[in-house]
């Protein structure tokens, strides 16, 4: 366990990227406000920022974290990195290694090294993009459109 993992201890309001039903945010539940860090709140630039947000907020469990707030310092630990390297993998279908949160351990570096290692231009924004898109669809919608292709 490193340091980082040993200095623990939050969501922003763009929730409109899809969460895990199942989690504590999307069931309202059992979530922490920010907790006083030495930076302070940076609100998501790209849609490729709010939906790297919304995966940590739901795996968090944690209000208002901003893109340049540190994933162990919000009270990430290496089991949680795993969760959110694993959903991002499914989301994005995109290769990230194990270790990438302590690499990369804000939103904005996270996004960035999203960017430089997307195997398309720009595929990794427009994923977000589409993202967003479903979530505000009924299932009926999300079900036709597919069905329509």
């Amino acid at each position: 366990m490193t340091s980082k993992d040993q200095n623990h201890d939050q969501n922003y309001d763009h929730r409109n990227v899809a969460t895990d039903a199942n989690s504590d945010l999307a069931t309202g539940s059992a979530v922490r406000q920010r907790p006083e860090l030495p930076n302070a709140y940076v609100a998501p630039q790209t849609t490729l920022q709010a939906a790297l947000l919304n995966v940590w907020a739901d795996i968090l469990g944690t209000e208002k974290i901003g893109i340049q707030d540190d994933f162990f310092e919000l009270g990430g630990d290496s089991v949680l990195a795993t969760q959110v390297v694993s959903r991002l993998r499914d989301w994005f279908r995109m290769e990230l290694p194990p270790i990438v949160l302590f690499d990369a351990p804000t939103i904005e570096q996270l996004a960035n090294y999203m960017i430089a290692n997307e195997a398309r231009p720009g595929l990794a924004e427009k994923t977000a993009d589409l993202l967003k898109r479903i979530e505000g669809m009924t299932e009926e919608e999300v079900t036709r459109s597919l069905l329509s292709r």
